[in-house]
């Protein structure tokens, strides 16, 4: 007995992690996705998040939102909205601009070395963030990473900027490691 609720309560932990990592309805124009009313969607449909927070812009004010979320940055982030899990401290996401022309970003901080991944969603076929090669994000990749999210395998885009250059992508499927080829294998298969 002692063992099968155990196995239940990992089971359910599973299932929270999940759900707070990818909540896809919400990045799908068709579910009528509103970023003033999902802090309050996710806590309502989501008991195990207990504590939201919504800030409409405002740069100094985005940072120490980033900052109570454990993810440090410039003052000069330029988004408009945040909306983060401040007690588990996982879970932030960042749009900008009308739903058509955003970016979605979720940062997740796994474990206690804060390791980093950022789920990018293209939601069009448009480069709305600077460094990022707009051919990566095209509208066919957007469909796949749309269709992965729903699926309940997202794909997490990992990279890093030196002078604001950009050098690498990687693929995180929910911790399986892979290479680049992987993503030019989705351009070849979707062309």
């Amino acid at each position: 007995m002692k063992r099968i609720v155990a196995l239940s309560l990992v089971l359910f932990a599973a299932s929270i992690h999940a759900e707070m990592v990818v909540p896809a309805k919400y990045l799908d124009p068709a579910n009528g996705y509103d970023i003033k009313q999902i802090a309050q969607r996710l806590s309502q449909e989501n008991p195990f998040i207990v504590e939201m927070a919504y800030n409409p812009g405002g740069n100094e004010k985005s940072e120490n939102w980033h900052t109570k979320c454990g993810y440090e940055t410039s003052h000069t982030t330029g988004f408009d909205e945040i909306i983060c899990d401040t007690r588990q401290n996982n879970l932030m996401i960042l749009t900008h601009g009308d739903f058509k022309k955003s970016v979605v970003f979720m940062d997740v901080f796994q474990g206690a070395d804060r390791f980093k991944t950022k789920v990018n969603l293209k939601i069009d076929g448009g480069n709305v963030i600077r460094d990022i090669p707009a051919d990566l994000l095209a509208n066919k990749q957007a469909d796949i990473i749309l269709e992965k999210l729903k699926g309940g395998r997202e794909l997490i885009y990992t990279w890093k900027t030196t002078k604001g250059q950009f050098e690498k992508v990687k693929i995180d499927l929910y911790g399986l490691k892979e290479s680049l080829e992987f993503v030019d294998a989705l351009k070849i298969e979707n062309k």
